[in-house]
């Protein structure tokens, strides 16, 4: 049983007020990501599924997405409406079609175990985070990777050459983000543990701020900041994630979607590969639709676009990455369990397209 969608579905009075107390505290907004919060939720939301009353095939698919460059195969689709097109091509030109947007991978989490979205890509650290907090939730396909993409940054005019010579000054990287198992991966081939550096926790944006300000002095930096800074002279890269980290980012869906209604979730997925195919295909025209949204001009867009690869293959070597990650993430107290990836990885319905 799960909770219904439809427009007309009705919930008993309970399940309205505990809903209202969902929404309030584990809102995007509230700064409760960890993982006792994920925990909680994700039994918050098995009550209110046992609370909801039975549910038919859904009328609306609802995506989450962020607006960095590793989403930019998503966000063409829904430029274009081309979820819409695949749901019409498979007969579901009923289904509606909501997108919400977040600032990050945790959040991305909170709403999954609210049951507010159904399918979104996030990075790989957050997407492993929420479900071994028992967010039920499958890996159905991968949105991006570019371990290029992704780089530790000092100011254009620091005095610092090389990584070892950070310890003691403050560096900042989102925790729980893939970014920040790059970090830890970076300086210990440096020779230094994540104990030797100030660690400071900061979104993209607040690092740009930050760094330019002065108040740190390296940043692990994603695009659209990363190809914005270097391209523009302000911070150049002192060592990127070539070689340590892939900068995997996984589609993940509803369980519970997969198995109800799995033709939204190849819809999803067929619009994603369009996406794809189009920036390889008419990378200028990508950039020129996409650039306004990262902030960055064409010309910067197409140097992301070179260090980036769109909807690529769940391959023998992208699962022991992710395995890797677990364990790394187990060992440094960011999940309090494991799990095995043939349990959370389920491409069926990529592999059927």
């Amino acid at each position: 049983m799960r909770i219904s969608r439809k427009c007309g579905c009705h919930f008993t009075s309970s399940f309205s007020a505990t809903a209202k107390t969902v929404i309030e505290l584990f809102s995007p907004y509230s700064g409760k990501s960890d993982m006792k919060t994920l925990k909680t939720l994700a039994l918050v939301t098995g009550l209110l599924t046992t609370i909801a009353q039975p549910a038919a095939a859904a009328d609306v698919l609802r995506i989450g997405y962020m607006a960095f460059v590793p989403y930019s195969a998503i966000l063409l689709a829904r430029e274009n409406g081309w979820v819409e097109e695949e749901l019409a091509k498979s007969g579901r030109e009923d289904v509606k079609v909501e997108w919400a947007q977040f600032a990050g991978g945790p959040p991305v989490n909170e709403a999954f175990a609210s049951g507010a979205i159904d399918v979104a890509a996030l990075g790989d650290s957050p997407a492993i985070a929420g479900h071994a907090a028992g967010i039920d939730t499958r890996l159905v396909g991968l949105a991006y990777k570019g371990g290029a993409a992704q780089a530790l940054l000092v100011k254009s005019d620091s005095e610092y050459q090389t990584v070892s010579e950070l310890a003691g000054k403050n560096v900042a990287t989102l925790r729980g983000g893939n970014v920040h198992e790059l970090l830890v991966l970076v300086l210990n081939e440096a020779g230094l543990e994540i104990s030797d550096v100030e660690f400071v926790n900061l979104g993209l944006q607040d690092m740009e701020t930050s760094l330019l300000r002065g108040d740190i002095q390296a940043a692990l930096v994603w695009d659209p900041v990363f190809t914005r800074l270097e391209t523009e002279g302000k911070a150049r890269v002192l060592r990127d994630g070539a070689g340590l980290k892939n900068n995997l980012n996984p589609v993940v869906a509803s369980a519970d979607l997969i198995e109800t209604d799995p033709d939204l979730v190849k819809a999803y997925l067929n619009a994603l590969n369009r996406g794809a195919d189009f920036i390889r295909e008419n990378p200028e025209e990508a950039a020129n639709t996409l650039s306004p949204i990262f902030a960055l001009t064409p010309d910067q867009l197409l140097v992301a676009f070179e260090r980036s690869e769109f909807s690529p293959q769940v391959t023998d070597e992208v699962e022991a990455e992710i395995t890797r990650s677990i364990a790394f993430m187990l060992e440094n107290r960011l999940i309090r369990q494991s799990f095995e990836v043939n349990d959370f990885v389920d491409v069926s319905l990529s592999e059927s397209q």
